[in-house]
């Protein structure tokens, strides 16, 4: 009867309580400066400039997609939930924004890279939950036009490890340190890696390394609630976040993986 309502309250009321919207949540608002502010530096850096042309891949809500369209960009959409995905056509309208949203696997959608290719290709907090992470990155990248610039998040090791040992649960934080996926605790598949790990794989995909960057690194160590701060405590959460020394880049919720596809390869 639960999931009949709520089917009912998606098409008829575009309403589902149970649904996580990231766009609305107010701590997301912030850690998604952490992402948006990197994209940035990075972004300029290469010469990447408004309207240059973005797919984010897993967009949930628009939490990243519609902030990137206010600032100029062309950007598209992908994600597997069409509810999802009518909540972010929503947000869009309701900032005054134009963005494109296709459903689907991001796997099928770009089984065949798309014509133009994008400048900047963005996937934040969604391989570290599937078995077929590489696929995805195949994917992405190959979406990346020659010298465009790939965002992905990670799970860190160190994030499952510290999850485990609080718990006092040193058998399956024995399996984290000898494993890079699998189920942790009682929970489905996830996928976790050490920088070494990191690099070997964006190697290994043809992706020229650029930089790795902690997202939520003192928040989740510390336990703070970034909404319950004040204006001038947030400001002074965010710039201390971003000017993490790169070593303490994989001491976060998760890291964020800045790599480029050269301009003499067509992988």
């Amino acid at each position: 009867m639960h999931k009949m309502l709520r089917k009912i309250l998606r098409v008829a009321a575009h309403y589902d309580p149970d649904y996580y919207d990231m766009r609305q949540d107010g701590n997301e608002h912030w850690f998604a400066r952490l992402y948006l502010e990197r994209i940035r530096q990075h972004a300029e850096a290469a010469g990447i400039r408004p309207p240059a042309r973005v797919l984010e891949a897993g967009c949930q809500a628009g939490r990243l997609v519609i902030p990137l369209a206010q600032q100029g960009f062309e950007v598209t959409g992908v994600d597997t939930s069409s509810f999802g995905l009518r909540r972010a056509r929503q947000h869009a309208k309701a900032a005054g924004v134009r963005a494109a949203f296709v459903q689907g696997d991001i796997r099928s959608v770009l089984r065949t890279p798309p014509s133009p290719l994008f400048d900047v290709v963005i996937c934040a907090e969604v391989v570290y939950l599937s078995p077929h992470y590489r696929q995805i990155l195949e994917a992405l990248a190959r979406a990346t036009r020659p010298g465009g610039l790939l965002f992905v998040s990670h799970r860190p090791k160190f994030y499952y490890l510290l999850e485990a040992l609080r718990q006092y649960d040193m058998d399956t934080a024995a399996q984290v340190a000898s494993l890079s996926e699998g189920r942790f605790r009682d929970s489905a598949y996830y996928n976790w890696q050490t920088e070494e790990e990191l690099r070997q794989l964006y190697a290994s995909l043809g992706l020229r390394w650029r930089a790795v960057h902690p997202i939520d690194r003192f928040a989740w160590l510390g336990g703070l609630d970034p909404s319950a701060m004040t204006e001038e405590q947030r400001g002074r959460w965010l710039q201390m976040e971003l000017q993490a020394e790169e070593p303490a880049a994989l001491c976060g919720r998760y890291a964020l993986v800045v790599a480029e596809r050269p301009k003499d390869t067509t992988a």
